[in-house]
């Protein structure tokens, strides 16, 4: 061969071999700006308005009693391994949870003070098996505690629900480290009467400030109050007031608003519109304008419903952004009956979930 001609046919499989080299280096430059998070109501596990509302003491224990052997028939355990997959085929960044429920029992002592400590089912530690099971590393940076509350029952035991919103963060993604968090309870809250004594109902929020790749991120998690209006207005007034968790240049704010903008399911848009008023974006109708992106919600508090005709009918776990960010893509979990459903029949929640890829501007 020439040299000459061998030099050049050199240098030209060298400039072709470099630019295969640089341009999946380009490609994972491109993508180290996007973020993919989750928001998932992962369903407590009985429905406390029959609890809260009985008619007498013997009726409340009799309650109490049902509900808690409802929280073992809907089975978290096995909803958390559904749970798990759906996080493994998403793979989000950054996970809000609510109703991330810790359910423990106790000795019946006549207090009104909630102090059973025997854990019966956490569901933060099951969910975090189920996905380490998978092959999967997330963290919990950030629990806040909300409605604490115990009862006895007719069995000779209390039971104890705390009720938990909890950030996760998937160690597994470079460049993203946690610099701080936190969270707190909105001080709009709802005192129950109850025949087992006042139950006050909290909530409030939990986040976690983060760095990707050297871009600052505030992520949000929060869950409404779901029975009264008034006090799910006040706290979502609460959460983007001056002063509130909702700041800095790029902001994420996941979770159970219990508002459908289009006042669907007997779910008003009032809590959404303060919401959306504060300068919040609903990503998924700025992604989607005809798409309906029905996630809610069951029609039983068994999870049994059959899967025809769909229950999912409006739209109240939402994912919002603000400053520096765009939505790419979203998607539906929890819906389809294919994957979201035990052997036996249990839906994974009473809600479905929502994922959504951001790029950090």
């Amino acid at each position: 061969m020439n040299r000459t001609l061998g030099r050049r046919s050199l240098a030209a499989l060298l400039a072709v071999t470099a630019l295969a080299a640089i341009a999946p280096a380009a490609e994972a430059k491109k993508s180290d700006s996007n973020v993919t998070v989750m928001t998932r109501n992962l369903y407590l596990g009985t429905d406390l308005i029959k609890i809260a509302t009985a008619p007498n003491p013997d009726a409340f224990k009799a309650a109490v009693t049902a509900g808690f052997n409802q929280v073992k028939a809907t089975n978290f355990p096995a909803r958390s391994k559904l749970i798990a997959k759906e996080i493994k085929r998403t793979k989000p960044d950054l996970i809000g949870l609510q109703e991330a429920a810790l359910w423990r029992t106790g000795p019946s002592d006549g207090s009104t003070t909630p102090n059973a400590t025997k854990v019966e089912f956490d569901y933060v530690k099951l969910l975090l098996k189920a996905l380490k099971q998978n092959g999967l590393k997330y963290k919990a940076v950030r629990t806040t505690n909300e409605a604490d509350i115990e009862g006895a029952s007719s069995e000779g035991f209390d039971v104890r629900l705390t009720m938990r919103d909890v950030v996760l963060v998937n160690k597994a993604r470079k460049g993203l480290k946690v610099t701080g968090k936190g969270g707190a309870n909105f001080t709009a809250t709802i005192p129950f009467p109850t025949q087992g004594g006042v139950f006050n109902v909290k909530r409030g929020y939990a986040y976690a400030d983060l760095k990707l790749n050297g871009k600052k991120l505030r992520f949000i998690d929060t869950h409404l109050e779901a029975y009264l209006e008034a006090t799910r207005v006040a706290q979502a007034t609460e959460l983007v007031a001056p002063g509130g968790p909702v700041k800095g240049q790029r902001v994420i704010v996941v979770g159970d608003m219990n508002s459908d903008p289009n006042d669907a399911g007997g779910s008003p848009s009032s809590a959404w519109d303060v919401l959306t008023a504060s300068g919040l974006k609903d990503t998924w109708p700025w992604l989607y304008k005809s798409k309906p992106g029905y996630e809610c919600c069951l029609k039983t508090d068994s999870l049994t419903d059959p899967p025809k005709p769909s229950p999912f009918d409006h739209r109240i776990d939402q994912i919002f952004g603000k400053g520096k960010l765009r939505p790419l893509n979203a998607k539906i979990v929890g819906t389809n009956p294919a994957n979201s459903r035990t052997k036996s029949g249990l839906w994974a929640s009473d809600h479905g979930g929502v994922v959504t890829k951001l790029k950090l501007k």
